[in-house]
């Protein structure tokens, strides 16, 4: 082969790679921005204690009623789902607080809602103290069918860090006429 004949061949070839290039959606490809920033889903599962990079979780419960009352006997109407949960920071970082809740379901996220006081949203983790407690998302009227999945993370940008993660059969979960919804505090 002439040494003209080799350089049209590699040119060839680098132009190739160029159009492979172009063409593939870069969503699809191993080195994407989406791919290697996504975070790390851990599975949760009720009962058992999951532990991420700065915090663990045991779900205990899930629950679900159309009134909560708090301790302080107020009284919330609504549709709601309630996921009772022990956290725990982990390792020696400062105070954790969760500022990545969420609840997906049906194409929807929720958060949890801040009018009920004395939630698990506003806990502050430090390892070694764990707390119990709830979080409370309200649903649409219709919304306690399907499956949803709780999302647990430290801050509300994922990107490079874990995410705990519960799947939930909401066809499962009975509904309440009335639920009570306790303040968190640490376990004992």
């Amino acid at each position: 082969m002439s040494r003209a004949a080799t350089w049209l061949t590699a040119l060839g070839i680098a132009i190739a790679a160029c159009v492979v290039n172009a063409l593939t959606p870069h969503a699809h490809l191993a080195y994407s921005t989406a791919t290697h920033e996504m975070p790390f889903d851990v599975p949760m599962a009720i009962g058992e204690t999951t532990h991420g990079r700065t915090f663990s979780a045991r779900p205990t419960a899930v629950r679900s009623a159309h009134t909560i009352e708090t301790d302080d006997e107020e009284r919330f109407e609504g549709t709601f789902l309630i996921v009772d949960l022990m956290l725990d920071a982990t390792g020696a970082e400062a105070p954790t607080l969760l500022q990545g809740v969420q609840l997906e379901t049906d194409g929807r996220t929720y958060f949890p809602v801040p009018r009920i006081p004395g939630t698990l949203e506003s806990a502050t983790l430090r390892a070694g103290l764990p707390v119990t407690g709830s979080l409370v998302f309200e649903l649409p009227e219709d919304g306690i069918q399907g499956r949803a999945q709780l999302r647990l993370s430290k801050d509300v940008v994922t990107r490079f860090d874990d995410r705990l993660v519960l799947d939930i059969d909401l066809g499962a979960v009975e509904v309440a006429p009335v639920e009570t919804v306790e303040r968190s505090g640490w376990a004992g």
